[in-house]
């Protein structure tokens, strides 16, 4: 077991904080379960992969630690296989209705045709919202430490109608509620979550958030008119070709020229794209890590206080390494990722003190048998983590 480290405490703290979860997985035993998942699930045409999810959530969890004592994960891929199965029934009996309903209003009111398709487009959206709460509920419910069940409290329909809300105002403001927004989905998972009878608690405040983010905000987009202009100015005659192609006759005549400067002003484009991508990632993680300090250094459960002193070059570091690692190696070093992720998120995740096992009891939260099989089918991924 690695000695703790100790970490500068985030401001408003008094108690020193030191890293408090430890993994000590590795690469060759991801890769031994990652290639016999990778072949069943080729032979059994993507079924086993819900068993293989679970195979890899069982090593993670067992190869992590606190207090010297490892996490237990005991899911079941039959759990996640049916109720992926039984979220993808409610989606096509929902659209199945829709449709019928709009051929039947079809014969009344041309107009209404819409209502059916649009109350189930809203259905969806809040159904894929307040997924990652049933997900979290789920893998939470079946994580145990010392034997203490993790569960969460709430409905995952009520979170989705309030992500709902939320983003409908982030979106009326332009997106400077945004923070404020997403600020408290995040204390509402938090709250809703227990270790055992012991529950976690956030509550942050957006306006220390809001410089950064506006910083942020202006910064891309100053970067993308920036990016825009320069791609003008070094090719501008491929851009006046492109714009003199869309009101070009489809019986002219074809021009060589035009067809080069048209190719050459693409490439110029797509360069355009990928240093706005990059250093819009990289403005962005500015932002990102600021959020997780905040909300980590105004989160508890009981008396323990969390933290963290994560920095943005870290959090660029992770994301653009895990997606070069998922491009260049077309999938295969996904357990490199897993890797990075865990290590990362052990790492930066601080804490003063940890559960009082004397005072701390088992709940009794009915264990989740389903929930994130809508997850599965409207947020897609591996769903792993």
């Amino acid at each position: 077991m690695p000695n703790d480290e100790t970490a500068e405490e985030p401001a408003g703290e008094q108690r020193p904080l030191r890293q408090i979860l430890y993994y000590d997985g590795t690469i060759g035993d991801l890769y031994r379960i990652y290639l016999v998942n990778l072949l069943l699930t080729i032979v059994t045409l993507g079924i086993w992969r819900f068993w293989g999810i679970t195979r890899l959530r069982r090593y993670v969890w067992s190869r992590t630690s606190m207090m010297e004592d490892r996490f237990e994960y005991d899911g079941t891929g039959l759990q996640l296989f049916l109720s992926f199965l039984l979220a993808g029934l409610i989606l096509v009996v929902m659209v199945f209705a829709a449709a019928i309903a709009s051929l039947l209003l079809r014969h009344t009111h041309p107009r209404l045709v819409i209502v059916p398709i649009g109350l189930v487009e809203f259905i969806i959206i809040v159904l894929a919202l307040g997924a990652p709460f049933a997900a979290q509920r789920y893998r939470l419910g079946h994580t145990m430490w010392r034997g203490i069940r993790g569960g969460m409290e709430g409905s995952a329909i009520q979170y989705g109608l309030r992500s709902v809300a939320y983003y409908i105002l982030a979106g009326i403001t332009l997106y400077q509620l945004l923070p404020w927004a997403t600020l408290r989905l995040r204390e509402r998972l938090i709250d809703a979550s227990f270790l055992g009878d012991l529950q976690f608690h956030a509550r942050g405040r957006a306006r220390e958030l809001y410089l950064v983010f506006l910083a942020t905000f202006a910064g891309v987009i100053i970067l993308g008119i920036v990016v825009a202009g320069a791609v003008f100015l070094l090719d501008a005659s491929g851009m006046h070709a492109m714009a003199a192609s869309m009101h070009r006759s489809s019986h002219a005549p074809f021009d060589p020229e035009l067809s080069r400067a048209i190719r050459h002003a693409i490439y110029w484009i797509i360069a355009g794209y990928v240093v706005f991508f990059v250093g819009g990632a990289l403005i962005s993680c500015v932002y990102t890590a600021s959020f997780w300090r905040h909300l980590l250094r105004h989160t508890n459960a009981g008396n323990i206080r969390f933290g963290s002193a994560v920095k943005a070059r870290a959090v660029f570091m992770l994301v653009a390494g895990n997606f070069l690692i998922l491009v260049f190696t077309l999938g295969l070093g996904y357990p490199f990722i897993i890797q990075r992720n865990m290590r990362f998120f052990t790492f930066n995740l601080l804490a003063s003190g940890g559960p009082d096992v004397a005072t701390l009891r088992q709940s009794d939260r009915p264990v989740p048998t389903l929930g994130e099989g809508m997850f599965q089918q409207l947020d897609g991924g591996a769903g792993f983590l």
